[in-house]
């Protein structure tokens, strides 16, 4: 962006959005070719997003065979002047599966539990839940109209680099 204070003042703000955010919106392809919304708790970790997603759930059949996604995280409804224009964050992001005897998968558990409390570690007793990393390879942050940003390549947070115009 040509303005630097402007760019970094939207960093910050992005920054302080994705803070806030409990979940967020998943976009997959199944593996029969259809579409699946879903959603699902996640923590910012490594420049990436952990979700912890039991494999009963449509989306983690479809997380365990898919190499990319897009996700949405946004602003509560009764946050916004009008639906039409809500805050949000939009990733496409790659996905990666964390194993249970992996190294990461310790410091990872601990994240999860920091942010979302107790219940994390009763879902990690239970041996039906898998851990993902979404790692972001493109986004966008909107404030609203006319209000759209593109964020540097393959990082959660960023001074945006291109103001979208239509």
């Amino acid at each position: 962006m040509k303005n630097s204070h402007l760019a970094q003042t939207l960093a910050a703000e992005i920054r302080q959005f994705l803070d806030v955010r409990l979940t967020l919106s998943l976009a997959l392809v199944q593996t029969d070719g259809t579409p699946l919304a879903s959603y699902a708790p996640f923590v910012e970790f490594e420049e990436g997003l952990l979700i912890l997603v039991s494999e009963l759930a449509l989306h983690t059949q479809a997380l365990k065979s898919a190499s990319v996604a897009s996700v949405m995280i946004m602003a509560d409804e009764a946050d916004c002047d009008t639906v039409y224009a809500r805050r949000r964050l939009q990733y496409d992001v790659s996905i990666q599966r964390i194993a249970r005897d992996s190294a990461v998968f310790g410091a990872a558990s601990k994240a999860l539990l920091s942010r979302h409390g107790d219940i994390v570690a009763q879902l990690l007793q239970l041996g039906d839940f898998y851990m993902f990393k979404l790692h972001p390879l493109s986004g966008r942050y909107v404030k609203g109209f006319g209000r759209a940003y593109e964020l540097p390549q393959n990082v959660l947070v960023g001074e945006p680099s291109k103001h979208l115009r239509g």
